[in-house]
Order: structure tokens, then C-alpha cells, then sequence
């Protein structure tokens, strides 16, 4: 007598393994997938920092350097070198720290801050003092 082995042993690991590998692309493709969400998120953040801390700069200039005016059209508080300016809506606060001034310049550190006192972006500021820009 002759037996033949059945091949069906065989497909079934062949089908296994095809279900293993598609499982670990797929596993590969989500991680990306959230990674990229997460860019795009920060990015996003970013953006609406470095727009409230261009608006802030903005009114500055326009204010000749002003902070009493500043604060007068925008809601924030001054504490010595200090001006900070909250935007509630995206949680975030402006902060502008003076950090040289001579007859005709001021020169200041821009930073905005997450709820949770985390820097999101930063950058350097200047305007003319006693005019307008």
C-alpha cells in the first residue's frame, strides 16, 4: 500500500505565515500612521504659537515699545522686564522679556508657553523706541 501525506498541514502553515507577515505591516503602517498625527499636531501648535507671538510683537511695535499700551489693548501683565500676554483660547501664554535696550533700540526674548509651562517656540524681537516702525 501506498499512502500519500496530505499537503493541507503544509497550506495551513503557508496561510499562518502570510497572516503573521501581513500583521507585522500592518502593525508597522499604524505606528507610522500615529507618528505622523503627532507631527502634524505639534506642527500645528507651533503654528498658532508663532502667530500669537507675532501678534504680540506686532502690537508692541505699533506701540512704540509701550508696554502700558500694549497691555491697554491687549489683556496681560508686566512684571519689571516681563510682559506676558495669555491667549485662553489655545491655552497658551506670551512671554517677552526685554534683553538690551539703547537710546534707539529694544531688543527682547519672544517665548510661548503651553498650559503646562512648556516651551512651543521662541523667538528674538526688536523695535525703535520712542517712534514707530
Amino acid at each position: 500500500m501506498n499512502y500519500e501525506r496530505s499537503k493541507a498541514p503544509l497550506a495551513l502553515m503557508e496561510q499562518i505565515i502570510m497572516i503573521l507577515v501581513f500583521a507585522l505591516a500592518a502593525a508597522v503602517c499604524l505606528q507610522a500612521f500615529v507618528y505622523a498625527n503627532g507631527l502634524s499636531t505639534r506642527g500645528e501648535k507651533e503654528n498658532i504659537a508663532a502667530e500669537h507671538a507675532q501678534e504680540v510683537i506686532e502690537m508692541c511695535k505699533t506701540c512704540a515699545g509701550d508696554w502700558q499700551k500694549v497691555v491697554g489693548e491687549m489683556p496681560g501683565q508686566i512684571e519689571g522686564d516681563t510682559l506676558e500676554i495669555p491667549f485662553e483660547q489655545d491655552h497658551m501664554t506670551v512671554q517677552m522679556i526685554k534683553t538690551d535696550a539703547d537710546e534707539y533700540l529694544t531688543n527682547a526674548k519672544v517665548t510661548v508657553f503651553d498650559e503646562d509651562k512648556e516651551e512651543i517656540y521662541h523667538v528674538a524681537a526688536a523695535w525703535q523706541r520712542g517712534g514707530t516702525s
